[in-house]
């Protein structure tokens, strides 16, 4: 699994008239790969789809799937539907039944990780009437920009989302039929019209509001985008008197929860938030269901398992239940095969129930979203699946059931089609533990060579070889040899990735107010890697990262830049700087991004290198130009190291040695 983390805040980019312009336009336009019939449907009609994946990511991939994005009414989220493709040639045909409610869709096109978005230009029509598309047609292909186009891997696009949002609410009839979606878009503008338009409007709805939604819809921008806090706490007073038991109580029960710490502190606003709060919404049961779920784990933790399984009881959406009994069972299991249980017998039976109801979950399927499809949604619950059947897998193992144990590793790993290092490394263990060295030496071996196995996985190898009457140089030299084949491996799948294009230039201050500039770098292999203190990946990867820097410290040639981004806040330098005193980075060169403008939340130089989310690393030649950029972190601080040291080697021409 690969970690990343998006960007915290939305885009604020505005755009030209020019622009606006074309927006309507251009809607279907530069979609070559794929031919919608009518071009300007309207809705309630069908669209016919002619679908030509030639010099697509699609284009001799077999069995790929089509789904269309439906934006409808008012639903937050687009409904999937899959279409069903019959191919004549070269040609894929199929075709989608719109609403009458249908605003506008999207199309994806996938097959495992492979994904045509249009090289993320997005393939996506508008409904029309009378020739123009329909009120809140382009405003829901922004949102796919700009938020929930990651259902299906589109990339964010800050600008085409200001684009097609400005060219909405020129529309009066629009900025009244989606007024929520209007003050969003003010409330996100930094233009200092829209900014007084934005003040203006939520004067007017305090004079008019007749709903607690309204109030604290005011009560939010003004405090969040107008930082107007004399407003703000007006607002919340006024809320406050005329909606005395409102839903704003149920906020305060939530800050409660937040605030304690201690296991009776926790208990105690679970219940306050239960006899106090509306838990009849959707919210209010979301929100105490996870705190059940909380305090089940606490309870475990504590080692009161009775009590633990009383707040398992409370959760009533099976699919969370099934992750929460999932979560005691493995704390049950110790954390794994090398650990001593804690109860092995409780967790094996709750660990059967989180199978079970994954197992009714994948007949009925009443859980499921209405943004995936049938298909997407048994393929994540089948990934739910093998991450239960681990745990049980563990159970059995402590409980010495090893034939069942094997067999359950055995569906795990083959699930993850050997890309996972812990399956890998639990199948060989059991292996070795139930049928012997001689049985686990060569699914180690076939570990080892592909670059997906543990350091725990390697140790036992060297035990089974050191065992066979081998000396520990012969172990170094064997292992040296297979390593080298991995690292052969590896190389051969980075060079099919491999770009070259010329990297955007910058000069950025550093921690001591410094500026270095990648001009002057010029003639030197260049990493740079955006990261921020909150983003959890980063901060995971960044022991790895500390790794390869010291790996080349000696080494002028290779020089690694931090780029600290997507950080916003008054005290961001003091935050950046305790972050890397506190955890010894000093090795790191470390950069401050540039916001476009004062608490825009967009940053110069992650936009001009088109970054997404993050840690993204970026690999530079000497001659300006990037070769390699590595998205997300995949978990292991050496596998980091050794995929920036091959593509350091790519890029220069250098040469590993072991």
């Amino acid at each position: 699994m690969v970690y990343i983390q998006l960007p915290k805040k939305p885009s604020n980019m505005r755009i030209t008239l020019g622009l606006l312009l074309l927006t309507a336009s251009t809607a279907t336009q530069a979609q070559s790969a794929l031919k919608l019939s009518p071009e300007q449907p309207t809705p309630g009609s069908t669209i016919n789809l002619q679908y030509v994946p030639r010099n697509t990511v699609m284009q001799g991939v077999q069995g790929f799937e089509a789904v269309a994005y439906l934006i409808e009414g008012k639903a937050p989220l687009p409904r999937a539907v899959a279409i069903p493709l019959t191919k004549e040639g070269g040609v894929y045909n199929g075709k989608v039944k719109t609403t009458d409610s249908t605003r506008a869709l999207f199309f994806s096109f996938s097959k495992d990780e492979a994904q045509d978005n249009n090289r993320d230009s997005a393939y996506y029509t508008f409904l029309y009437k009378n020739g123009a598309p329909v009120v809140g047609a382009q405003s829901g292909i922004a949102g796919g920009f700009s938020n929930f186009g990651m259902i299906w891997g589109l990339k964010r696009n800050a600008a085409k989302a200001a684009q097609l949002n400005a060219a909405e609410f020129t529309n009066p009839q629009a900025r009244t039929a989606l007024e929520m979606s209007y003050l969003g878009y003010l409330s996100d503008s930094r233009d200092s019209a829209d900014k007084q338009n934005l003040r203006n409007l939520l004067q007017a709805k305090l004079s008019s509001a007749t709903t607690e939604e309204e109030l604290q819809t005011a009560q939010m921008l003004y405090q969040r985008s107008l930082r107007d806090k004399v407003m703000a706490d007006s607002v919340t007073t006024l809320l406050k008197q005329r909606f005395p038991n409102g839903a704003w109580k149920q906020s305060e029960y939530v800050a409660n929860w937040s605030k304690a710490k201690t296991l009776p502190e926790k208990e105690a606003a679970y219940q306050a938030f239960i006899a106090n709060a509306d838990t009849s919404s959707e919210r209010g049961r979301s929100r105490a269901q996870f705190f059940a779920q909380t305090l089940a784990g606490m309870w475990a933790d504590s080692g009161n398992y009775a009590h633990a399984e009383r707040y398992l009881a409370a959760i009533k959406n099976d699919y969370n239940k099934a992750g929460a009994l999932n979560n005691l069972a493995w704390k049950l299991a110790g954390g794994g095969l090398r650990v001593k249980p804690k109860n092995a017998s409780l967790g094996l039976r709750l660990s059967q129930q989180s199978l079970d109801l994954v197992a009714a979950e994948r007949r009925t399927l009443k859980n499921k979203p209405p943004y995936f499809t049938e298909t997407a949604y048994r393929r994540m619950l089948q990934d739910e699946w093998a991450m239960y059947a681990d745990t049980k897998a563990t159970l059995l193992y402590h409980l010495n059931r090893l034939p069942e144990a094997h067999a359950l590793m055995q569906q795990v790993q083959q699930h993850h089609k050997g890309k996972s290092k812990d399956a890998n490394a639990n199948l060989a263990f059991v292996t070795q533990k139930w049928k012997g060295d001689k049985a686990a030496r060569p699914l180690m071996e076939q570990y080892v060579e592909a670059d997906k196995y543990t350091p725990a996985m390697l140790e036992d190898f060297k035990a089974i070889y050191l065992k066979e009457g081998k000396t520990e140089a012969q172990w170094e030299a064997y292992n040296t040899a297979i390593k080298q084949r991995a690292y052969e491996k590896m190389k051969a799948e980075l060079a099919k990735k491999i770009i070259n294009k010329p990297a955007p230039q910058f000069a950025l201050k550093d921690l001591s107010g410094n500026s270095v500039s990648l001009a002057s770098l010029k003639g030197k292999t260049v990493v740079v890697d955006f990261w921020a203190t909150w983003c959890g990946p980063c901060v995971a990867s960044f022991p790895g990262m500390k790794k390869a820097v010291e790996k080349y410290k000696s080494d002028s040639n290779v020089v690694f830049l931090f780029v600290d981004t997507w950080e916003g806040g008054p005290d961001r330098k003091q935050k950046v700087t305790d972050f890397i005193s506190k955890n010894k980075y000093e090795v790191f060169t470390v950069l401050y991004d540039e916001e476009t403008a004062p608490e825009s939340g967009e940053f110069t130089v992650v936009q001009q290198y088109g970054v997404d989310g993050i840690p993204t690393k970026f690999v530079i030649d000497p001659n300006g130009a990037i070769r390699f950029k590595s998205v997300g972190f995949g978990g292991s601080a050496d596998a980091l190291v050794q995929e920036l040291t091959a593509m350091i080697e790519m890029a220069t021409n250098r040469v590993k040695t072991f």
